[in-house]
């Protein structure tokens, strides 16, 4: 259901999205007596914070696994963003609102008019609040990172396992790794292709020789719907433990084993030079749910998610907006060399 019921005609001629920055970048395009706006933009969004909240607007932007172009398609997106996200943040996603041009022909922020766009809007978390800044400034409470853990935990028992054939489990496993190899031997990346093969040959031959522990994963229920993209920097610890943006696009990107999705979050906090609160995550939640999971599966989970993350940031290059930063590839080195590190841990056979 839209917000307010809301069925206003939708504009025919699409309004330039310089336009609807520009007119967000206003104080006083907001309902809240704003007194400034700070706006941050990302691949897919710009956010606006003002005040005690953030205002998403989507980019008509388009690639291999979303096409945001239509007005309708950005709207299922704003709406999947809001579904999603309440599962582990309900009272920080407060809905959406539509952008439309009223009467006399100016863009305003929900009111009668005709649509031409919709925000989500949330209640902003101030940025101290996430896990990410305790790992930078060292300041770990295990008491608030054992609160996230029971709430992430909690959520992991309550999920619904999604069902899939087995096989096709592994399938799917062995076409990312497939992908993520195919990608980064491009020579515009500049990376290693020995370190490359060596990631992915290890990655498979693991998938082929112990194909009875993801089948096992599949037949105990361990396969959900999860968040998508659990980073230190999507955990809010504070005043209680929240977790926020959750992966909206693409529902298959979400559905993994519990176990990767906590690998993905330690080999993260690894990167940031932590080696202890990822682990007390996966530690927490072994020991509520009783989920035993063999060190070797984390290991193949952790290279997996670091080789991808290698591709996910080398990639930035090919953007007109950060092809002259080397950072990216520098960091790109970094997620390869600990893909290795983990590929290297696994058994031979």
């Amino acid at each position: 259901m839209l917000p307010n019921n809301h069925t206003g005609p939708v504009a025919e001629n699409e309004v330039p999205l310089k336009a609807k920055v520009s007119f967000l970048m206003q104080p006083s395009a907001y309902p809240e007596k704003a007194t400034n706006v700070e706006a941050k933009e990302t691949h897919m969004s710009w956010v606006f914070l003002v005040n005690g909240l953030a205002y998403k607007l989507k980019k008509p932007v388009t690639n291999s696994l979303f096409d945001f172009k239509t007005l309708e398609a950005r709207l299922q997106n704003c709406l999947e963003e809001v579904r999603v996200n309440k599962r582990l943040a309900d009272d920080i996603y407060l809905g959406i609102v539509p952008l439309v041009i009223n009467e006399v022909g100016n863009l305003q922020i929900d009111g009668k008019g005709q649509i031409v766009d919709w925000l989500v809007k949330m209640k902003r978390i101030p940025e101290e609040n996430f896990l990410d800044l305790a790992i930078k400034s060292q300041k770990h409470d295990k008491v608030l990172i054992e609160s996230a853990a029971h709430a992430l935990t909690e959520f992991y028992k309550n999920a619904n396992p999604v069902e899939i054939d087995p096989v096709l489990h592994r399938k799917k496993l062995k076409e990312e790794i497939i992908s993520t190899h195919a990608e980064l031997i491009k020579p515009v990346f500049h990376l290693p292709v020995a370190v490359n093969q060596q990631i992915t040959n290890k990655l498979l031959q693991f998938l082929d020789t112990h194909y009875l522990l993801f089948d096992n994963r599949v037949a105990n229920g361990k396969i959900i719907e999860a968040h998508g993209d659990l980073r230190p920097e999507h955990i809010c610890l504070v005043p209680q433990p929240t977790i926020i943006d959750a992966l909206e696009f693409c529902r298959e990107l979400r559905i993994m084993d519990i176990a990767e999705e906590l690998a993905f979050l330690d080999m993260e906090c690894e990167m940031m030079g932590d080696l202890v609160t990822g682990q007390l995550f996966f530690d927490y939640y072994q020991k509520e749910s009783d989920d035993k999971i063999t060190e070797s599966l984390i290991f193949f989970y952790k290279s997996k998610k670091a080789f991808l993350r290698t591709y996910l940031v080398a990639r930035h290059i090919t953007e007109s907006n950060y092809k002259d930063d080397t950072k990216w590839l520098f960091r790109a080195n970094a997620y390869l060399q600990l893909a290795q590190k983990y590929a290297n841990k696994l058994p031979p056979y």
